[in-house]
C-alpha cells in the first residue's frame, strides 16, 4: 500500500506544481498582444495537461540524462537537501534534519499502518466521495445515451451525425465509442440563422478535440476531486474551450459577432434541461453560472486575434514548461537505494545518539569527541 500513497502523493505534488507553472505563464501572457488569443491559450493549456500526464516518464528521462552527464550528482529534492547538509548550508542536528527528511516516509508507513486514529474514516471518506463521483460520471453517460437513442438521425457526414431531439432545449457535441454526435433541438430547424450558428459551433468542437478532453478530464476527477489544482484547471479548461470555439468560429468570417451574441443569449435565455455532464453544450446556463462568464464570452466577440504565427511561440512556451515540470518531476521522486551522502548523514546521527546517551549517563566518550567537529565536507 506504501507505494501506491507514494505515487498519488507525487502525482497531487504535480499537478499542484504544473498548474502554477501554467499561471506563472498565463500571467506574462495576458501583458502581451496573445491575451486576446484564447485559442492560443487554449492549445497551451491542453499540452501542459498531456505534459502533466507524462511528467512520471519525463522525470525519469531526467533523472538518467542528469545521472550520465554528471554522475554522483543529486537528483531528487532529498538527495539535494542531504548534499546541502553536509556541505554545511544549513545548521541544525542532524538528528532533527533527519526527522525533518523523513516526514513524508514517516507519515506514509504510519498511514499505511493505521497507526493513527483519523486514517480510516479518511480512507472510509475518500473511497465514499470517489465512488459516488464515479456513478455520477457513469449515470450521465447512460443519459446521453438514452438521450441519443431517442433522438433522430438527420444528417451523417463521415464520422459525425447530426441528430435531433424533442428532450432537450440547448445543442450539444457527444461522443460514443466510435461515433461523434451533435445534438440539436427540434426546435432549431425554424431558424436557419441560429442553426447555422450552432452547427459551426459544436463542429468546431470537434475539430478541436473538446469532448475528448472533456471525458478524460470527469474521468480523472474521483482520483483528484480534492486536489484545488485540479478544479481551478477544470474550470481554466471550460472557459477557454468556449471562448476558444467562438473565436475560430467567427474566423472563418461567415458569421458575424452580431447573429453569434444573439444565438447565444437566445440559449442563455433558456433553462438548460437533459443530461449534465459527458458532452460539450453550446452554452452553459445552470444557475449558478456567473453573469461575468457570458459577458466576457460575449465581449471577446469583438476582440479577434490574428491567428498568425503563433505555433513556433506555442512550441516554444510547451517545451520551456515541459522542461519545467520534467526537472520538478525528477526532484519530487522518492530518493533511491542508499548514495554516500545519506550513509554520511546516518554516521553523524549515530553518532549524536551515542554522545547524548552517555551525556546521559555522564561519563566521557571518545565519540563527543568526534563530534566536536563540524558536519563532514563532501
Amino acid at each position: 500500500m506504501t507505494p501506491a500513497i507514494d505515487l498519488f502523493i507525487d502525482a497531487n505534488i504535480l499537478l499542484l506544481l504544473a498548474f502554477c507553472l501554467w499561471r506563472v505563464a498565463q500571467f506574462f501572457l495576458q501583458r502581451t498582444a496573445l491575451r486576446h488569443d484564447h485559442g492560443f491559450q487554449a492549445g497551451l493549456l491542453k499540452t501542459v495537461l498531456l505534459i502533466t500526464l507524462l511528467s512520471p516518464i519525463l522525470g525519469l528521462g531526467f533523472t538518467s540524462l542528469g545521472n550520465y552527464l554528471v554522475p554522483d550528482t543529486p537528483t531528487t529534492l532529498s538527495d539535494i537537501a542531504v548534499a546541502a547538509y553536509l556541505g554545511g548550508s544549513i545548521a541544525m542536528p542532524a538528528v532533527d534534519f533527519e526527522a525533518l527528511l523523513n516526514t513524508r516516509r514517516t507519515f506514509v508507513e504510519t498511514f499505511s499502518a493505521g497507526k493513527v486514529s483519523w486514517a480510516a474514516p479518511l480512507l472510509a471518506g475518500f473511497a465514499v466521495v470517489s465512488v459516488a463521483l464515479t456513478l455520477r460520471l457513469l449515470r450521465s453517460a447512460l443519459c446521453v445515451r438514452r438521450t441519443l437513442a431517442d433522438s433522430y438521425l438527420w444528417r451523417r457526414t463521415g464520422r459525425v451525425d447530426i441528430r435531433l431531439s424533442d428532450r432537450i432545449t440547448v445543442p450539444f457535441a457527444a461522443r460514443g465509442l466510435r461515433r461523434r454526435h451533435v445534438v440539436l433541438p427540434t426546435c432549431l430547424l425554424t431558424r436557419p440563422r441560429d442553426l447555422r450558428v450552432v452547427l459551426a459551433h459544436e463542429f468546431q468542437h470537434l475539430r478541436a478535440g473538446d469532448v475528448e478532453w472533456e471525458l478524460a478530464l470527469e474521468a480523472l476527477r474521483p482520483l483528484v476531486f480534492w486536489n484545488p489544482a485540479f478544479i481551478l484547471w477544470k474550470r481554466a479548461f471550460e472557459k477557454l474551450r468556449e471562448l476558444s470555439c467562438d473565436q475560430r468560429v467567427l474566423a472563418s468570417r461567415c458569421i458575424t459577432p452580431h447573429e453569434y451574441a444573439a444565438c447565444l443569449l437566445t440559449f442563455c435565455a433558456r433553462r438548460r434541461t437533459g443530461p449534465a455532464l459527458a458532452r460539450v453544450a453550446f452554452v452553459s446556463v445552470a444557475p449558478n453560472t456567473p453573469k461575468r462568464v457570458l459577458e466576457h464570452r460575449i465581449l471577446s466577440l469583438y476582440r479577434l486575434p490574428s491567428f498568425r504565427h503563433t505555433r513556433p511561440m506555442l512550441a516554444a512556451l510547451a517545451l520551456v514548461l515541459a522542461l519545467g515540470i520534467g526537472s520538478i518531476a525528477a526532484t519530487v521522486r522518492a530518493p533511491g537505494d542508499w548514495s554516500q551522502d545519506r550513509l554520511m548523514l546516518s554516521t553523524i546521527v549515530n553518532l549524536e545518539r551515542l554522545d547524548a546517551i552517555t551525556r546521559q549517563q555522564g561519563r566521557a566518550t571518545p565519540a563527543s569527541g568526534l563530534l566536536g567537529v563540524a558536519p563532514m565536507s563532501r
